[in-house]
C-alpha cells in the first residue's frame, strides 16, 4: 500500500482571503484527525494558496471526501476562490 498526495494550488480573490485562511485553518485542524491523515498544510504568497495533504493510502483520501468538514469546507469557499488546479500522487513505496 503506498502514500497518497493531493497539491491544491489556489488564487483566491485579495478581498477574500483572510476568511479563505480562516477556513482552511480550521479544516486542516478537522483534516488531521482523521485516521490515515499524515499532513495537511498550506502556504501562501499574496492571494495564492499552496494546499498539501498526505494520507496512508488513497482508501484514507476517499474516506475524507466523505467527511461533513470536506463539503463543508468545499461549500464555504466555492465563492472566494478565482481558479483552483488539484494533482493527485501515489507514494513510490
Amino acid at each position: 500500500m503506498s502514500t497518497h498526495v493531493i497539491t491544491v494550488k489556489y488564487e483566491i480573490r485579495p478581498e477574500r482571503i483572510d476568511e479563505f485562511i480562516q477556513l482552511i485553518k480550521e479544516n486542516s485542524e478537522k483534516s488531521l484527525a482523521e485516521p490515515g491523515c499524515l499532513n495537511y498544510e498550506a502556504s501562501m504568497a499574496g492571494n495564492k494558496v499552496f494546499l498539501y495533504e498526505k494520507y496512508k493510502s488513497e482508501d484514507d483520501f476517499k474516506y475524507h471526501t466523505t467527511t461533513e468538514h470536506f463539503a463543508n469546507y468545499g461549500e464555504k469557499t466555492k465563492d472566494l476562490v478565482i481558479s483552483k488546479e488539484i494533482t493527485m500522487y501515489k507514494g513510490l513505496k
